[in-house]
């Protein structure tokens, strides 16, 4: 007995949790910069990568430095109702990945959601083949200890995530970074029904949880009282210590960049921005505003934002995007301004901690109800702007060499004192192993 208790706590002693746990991430896009799995690439890094995987479930495109990963197709899936010997899962590599992307089709900025469209994609992925020996083989051979699972408004997803932790007795941690759960966002009819049933999948996976985050405090209130479990903070992790900048030159053109999709109404904005630009600076002179964006744009909206103040590029890599950060002078945080449009109202998008990392001024333009614009604005890390008619006085002020200054010395302090990588990862590795250790 006294040697037992000697291996055991030498076991505890040698255990390190980014060596000696198996996890597994489930996502709906594969791997890659941009996306749900940036934010768990962030918090996975300095895990061992040989005991880290992926099963996603839409075809696309890898990152080089993405994990092994399982693709369940989407469009096999639907094609699988009618033949039903069709293959629906497969290894998927950056040579592998689909020519037919299928991110693609939902890149474009979304006006206004269709639920029936997303009930009957439920259908599809209920009448699909997806429980298959591909999919069995790939799970039984790496054999997670903990599953990763965002509690995102795809049922489907919930259910996959359910056969997972059947089918491999893993535990798992789960993470909430939206409003997927309440009845706050809209009063359709369509939205009501199908939240009806988002909200009774979530609670049944909920149930399997060992340990759940939220990404804002507001995010943690209403989780902790729909789910009826005690939830904790966790933001993705400041990807650098941040130093503001001290603009000891501002040299024009101000340079102004944003990265990131333009759903939800962000297009909207955008173009308010891009409005104000030319009715401020219509030759480009004193300030350009660079978006690098992934999100499918009509040749009617670049044609009307598209000029000397305002371009409009394809989408980049994450370490692009790193390295144009640190050369702008102002990073452009844009939300729908519409109150009428609550998508957003608990999300907490990756590239804020992003633009804290970089230690710039900040300019937030969006709906001041949104938990990110308070966000902003309780901390005084932004130059927040609520209003549509106040876009043009906000970009006029940032000529002041002193507010760039202030701004970027507010983001830098919010970064530090809230989103310091140390604590969040510290927090982030007490979960896994928690779960990893706790019996079924």
């Amino acid at each position: 007995m006294k040697g037992d208790a000697i291996v055991a706590e030498r076991e505890i002693k040698d255990f390190d949790v980014h060596r000696d746990i198996k996890i597994l991430v489930i996502t709906v896009t594969p791997w890659a910069s941009r996306g749900e799995a940036n934010t768990w690439a962030s918090l996975l890094e300095g895990y061992d990568g040989a005991r880290i995987a992926n099963l996603c479930l839409r075809d696309g495109a890898l990152d080089e430095r993405a994990p092994r990963c399982f693709c369940i197709s989407e469009s096999a899936v639907i094609k699988s109702i009618f033949k039903r010997k069709r293959k629906t899962g497969k290894l998927l590599t950056s040579e592998l990945a689909s020519e037919k992307n299928e991110v693609s089709a939902y890149s474009a900025p979304k006006k206004k959601r269709r639920y029936f469209l997303l009930l009957m994609r439920e259908l599809f992925w209920w009448l699909g083949k997806w429980k298959t020996d591909e999919l069995n083989e790939f799970l039984d051979g790496f054999a997670p200890d903990v599953v990763l699972h965002s509690m995102d408004g795809y049922i489907y997803k919930n259910r996959v995530a359910e056969y997972v932790l059947d089918r491999t007795g893993a535990r798992a941690v789960g993470y909430v970074w939206d409003d997927t759960f309440t009845y706050k966002q809209s009063g359709s009819i369509g939205y009501k029904i199908y939240r009806f049933f988002q909200r009774k999948s979530l609670k049944r996976i909920s149930a399997r949880l060992k340990s759940l985050f939220a990404i804002t405090p507001a995010t943690k209130e209403e989780a902790d009282e729909f789910f009826g479990l005690s939830t904790e903070v966790l933001s993705k992790p400041l990807n650098r210590e941040p130093v503001a900048d001290g603009y000891a030159e501002v040299k024009k053109p101000i340079k102004i960049l944003y990265t990131g999709n333009l759903s939800i109404g962000r297009d909207r904005t955008l173009a308010a921005v891009s409005s104000a630009l030319r009715e401020l600076d219509p030759e480009g002179e004193k300030m350009v505003l660079d978006v690098y964006t992934a999100s499918v744009l009509s040749e009617k909206y670049l044609s009307e934002n598209r000029h000397s103040s305002c371009r409009i590029h394809p989408p980049i890599s994450a370490s692009e995007v790193i390295r144009l950060q640190t050369e702008a002078d102002v990073l452009l945080f844009v939300e729908d301004l519409s109150r009428k449009n609550a998508t957003a109202r608990l999300s907490f998008s990756t590239k804020i901690t992003d633009y804290f990392s970089a230690g710039k001024c900040i300019l937030a333009v969006g709906n001041g109800d949104l938990a990110p614009m308070r966000y902003f604005a309780d901390t005084e890390s932004a130059i927040t702007v609520v209003e549509k008619e106040n876009i043009r006085d906000a970009l006029a002020s940032l000529t002041d060499a002193d507010v760039l200054r202030k701004y970027a010395g507010g983001a830098a302090l919010c970064g530090r004192e809230n989103h310091s990588a140390e604590k969040i990862k510290a927090c982030f590795d007490s979960a896994v192993e928690g779960a990893y250790r706790c019996a079924e």
